[in-house]
């Protein structure tokens, strides 16, 4: 039976809301799938502007959780997972992955965990490199120890090739050279219907998308551009796809990188909160990465 409401949490590795400038590719770009899930706005500080309204939540809000010095992925994917603020817990901000003082927090409270894993999914699939890596070396990212601590399916290869799954640059074109196996890319279009999909099953589904941080960690402005004009693609397919009557779209990352391509690192700056549908209410008093979880629950 189809759930009578779901939540699609996308989230976007390294994306905050800097200002305008050439060092700013949400500046530099045309991106007209941005700003229409943004209702005419777009992700810089000068255009972004903050709407809570019946069915709409755009925000900028805080990835520093009270500490000096760069957020990092993950303390701020922890946080984001779980609503404990996992950086004030480190006493530090820790990346890329989660930090051996959120891995208890990350069993216990995880998304994944207190929705059931019968009815949450992670749709982003893995080649066998990938397995073979975290297995050797028990480093998992934060959405795949959420998946092996709830006993939620970490999609592979077979499931992409069935269409039951997504690739992490959405249209697996890029997947093939580190897969070492065939893969059949997609338009982003076929990416949106199959998370229309898995949506009508599942109460949660969760994607991730890495590119734009390992993007701006390169100050590449190509890649950045080519990244950010698939996302865009993408989340105008979604804008077409998903049941809004149902289904509430929720966008955000865990710390800003591409909106600055002047320097390697991470920033300081706030991220985009962008949340659509019908449980957008449950995130209009989120101010920074503890609220998320509390917001998408309660959407679920």
């Amino acid at each position: 039976m189809a759930p009578n409401r779901s939540v699609y949490f996308f989230f976007i590795d390294g994306i905050g809301v800097g200002q305008a400038g050439p060092q700013n590719p949400f500046h530099t770009l045309e991106l007209p799938g941005f700003r229409r899930l943004m209702a005419g706005g777009d992700l810089t500080a000068e255009g972004f502007s903050d709407i809570s309204e019946d069915g709409l939540v755009v925000r900028a809000i805080d990835a520093n959780l009270g500490l000096e010095g760069l957020p990092q992925s993950g303390t701020g994917q922890a946080t984001l997972f779980t609503g404990v603020n996992c950086a004030e817990l480190a006493g530090r901000h820790y990346g890329p992955f989660p930090h051996s003082t959120s891995r208890p927090i990350l069993k216990e409270r995880n998304l994944f965990t207190r929705v059931g894993p019968d009815r949450a999914a992670l749709a982003n699939a893995y080649p066998e490199r990938f397995f073979e890596w975290a297995r050797q070396r028990d480093r998992w990212s934060t959405t795949t120890r959420c998946c092996l601590d709830s006993g939620v399916h970490i999609r592979t290869m077979d499931d992409l090739r069935a269409g039951k799954a997504i690739s992490a640059d959405l249209t697996g074109a890029g997947l093939a050279a580190v897969a070492n196996s065939p893969v059949e890319a997609i338009s982003e279009k076929e990416s949106a219907e199959r998370i229309q999909t898995l949506c009508g099953t599942y109460h949660l589904v969760v994607s991730e998308y890495f590119h734009t941080d390992k993007a701006g960690h390169a100050q590449d402005s190509e890649d950045a551009g080519r990244r950010l004009r698939s996302i865009d693609r993408y989340l105008s397919e979604l804008m077409d796809t998903l049941d809004f009557s149902r289904t509430t779209l929720v966008l955000t990352s865990d710390h800003g990188n591409i909106e600055d391509l002047s320097v390697k690192t991470h920033t300081r700056h706030p991220v985009p909160l962008l949340v659509r549908g019908p449980g957008s209410s449950n995130f209009k008093d989120v101010t920074d990465l503890t609220g998320l979880a509390k917001g998408i629950l309660a959407s679920t």
